[in-house]
């Protein structure tokens, strides 16, 4: 057995990765009655990889190993692969029924068990897939000197005072087999991101109406592939969205937090809102919440294919949902027809050069369009400078996003009658913990 899983030596644990590939090679000529179980610890929650849960289930695989002549590797994510000679899938299922016990209040683990389908482990008959073993073994090893070389440079950032540099390798289509598979096993539950759609009327603090739901790129970025830019390539990067939106539905129907089963927002591609993953988020909600529930479309793939896009835009509305269109700016905003193309809500980028075009001769151009699409039904987005406020009132939006909302808000100064009220909750709050205070 390799007995290196439980070692706290950063040295020993990385090696793993260089002996996982070493072992595999040299088994190439004895795959017989040989099977491989790769066992994602990392798609855990963090509270459950620390190094107690990682010994309990080494300790759980140790009978497995000695009977059918085992070997065990911890990867440095803390993923499991273990290997046995001729034992059946139900003896090795035994051990993997074990670890998925120890492990049963994850929510990754919250839905039926299912061998064929399972997002727990990964299962090789080596005799018939040795290659894809060998495949595992080599991108472990490449995923190891990249995890190496970005602490390595954040470690030269961090003495040297400068910030690490940005990723300059422009996203090819043959880094999407790596990057999709490092999404499907990354806990991306860090990474969701909240921003809010506030209700903005002059002289009143702004009004959260429901909150968009995404994950940073950034830290994706960082977190998957630190090398590369994700952004380089539009086509690419849409590809990718599709991972994210599984990976988010994913979240949202195992999440066991309240503030995330009503009044947000989802930016969806047309397909992953005709998917299974979709549909089995639909079923978990209520009638209530599907209504407070936004689905944003991006421009671009709507009109990509525009027959998948109405079906799932009558689906959409007959539960219940509201639609929304993202992705439009003040050039592409004259040839929308909100009304006919069956939208709730259409999200209008602000920038700099929106409110240079509304001081010059075609500025009414755009006002007159916005009076037509409704500006009760459009979100100003993207605010980030205090422009952009002005300039919503100027086209008649009160609904707005951004950053500088969110700190205009932060610093909003609450009334007297505000702080007073606040005063009597807090005192309410204290009086009643008071009451129930045992002698």
């Amino acid at each position: 057995m390799n007995n290196s899983f439980s070692s706290s030596s950063p040295d020993g644990q990385f090696n793993q990765e260089k002996v996982f590939l070493d072992f595999v090679k040299r088994i190439g000529k004895q795959t017989e009655g040989r099977t491989a179980v790769h066992v994602h610890l990392s798609r855990l929650r963090p509270y459950h990889q620390r190094d107690h849960h990682l010994r309990i289930a080494q300790n759980a695989c140790e009978e497995l190993i000695s009977r059918f002549s085992g070997t065990l590797f911890r990867l440095y994510n803390n993923d499991i692969v273990l290997f046995t000679t001729n034992a059946t899938v139900a003896q090795i299922d035994e051990t993997i029924l074990r670890l998925r016990y120890l492990f049963s209040d994850d929510p990754m683990l919250a839905g039926d068990y299912n061998l064929d389908s399972d997002q727990f482990c990964s299962w090789y008959d080596i005799d018939r897939q040795y290659a894809d073993v060998i495949a595992l073994a080599i991108q472990k090893n490449e995923e190891l000197e990249t995890h190496l070389r970005r602490e390595k440079a954040e470690a030269i950032a961090t003495l040297s005072g400068k910030p690490p540099e940005k990723p300059t390798i422009p996203l090819m289509p043959s880094h999407l087999a790596v990057v999709t598979k490092a999404i499907d096993q990354a806990d991306l539950s860090s990474l969701m991101k909240r921003q809010a759609i506030y209700l903005v009327n002059e002289g009143q603090k702004p009004e959260a109406l429901f909150k968009e739901l995404f994950f940073s790129i950034d830290q994706l970025q960082k977190t998957i592939l630190p090398t590369h830019n994700l952004l380089s390539n539009r086509w690419l990067f849409q590809d990718l969205t599709r991972y994210l939106d599984k990976r988010m539905l994913v979240i949202l129907r195992q999440n066991d937090d309240s503030t995330l089963s009503r009044s947000y927002s989802l930016n969806l591609n047309v397909a992953t809102s005709l998917s299974d993953e979709f549909l089995k988020l639909d079923q978990a909600l209520g009638d209530s919440a599907r209504r407070s529930i936004v689905i944003e479309f991006q421009l671009l793939d709507v009109f990509a294919d525009v027959g998948s896009f109405t079906f799932a835009r009558d689906f959409l509305k007959e539960r219940g949902y509201k639609i929304c269109l993202d992705g439009i700016t003040h050039l592409s905003l004259p040839m929308i027809d909100r009304r006919k193309m069956g939208f709730d809500l259409v999200k209008l980028q602000w920038n700099q050069d929106l409110t240079k075009f509304l001081s010059t001769a075609r500025g009414e151009e755009i006002r007159t369009t916005v009076k037509n699409v409704d500006p009760n039904r459009m979100i100003l987005c993207h605010c980030g400078a205090e422009e952009a406020i002005a300039t919503g009132r100027d086209l008649g939006i009160k609904l707005m996003q951004g950053f500088y909302i969110d700190q205009f808000v932060r610093g909003w100064k609450r009334t007297t009658s505000e702080e007073s009220q606040n005063l009597a909750n807090a005192m309410g709050r204290h009086r009643a913990e008071a009451d129930h205070t045992p002698e």
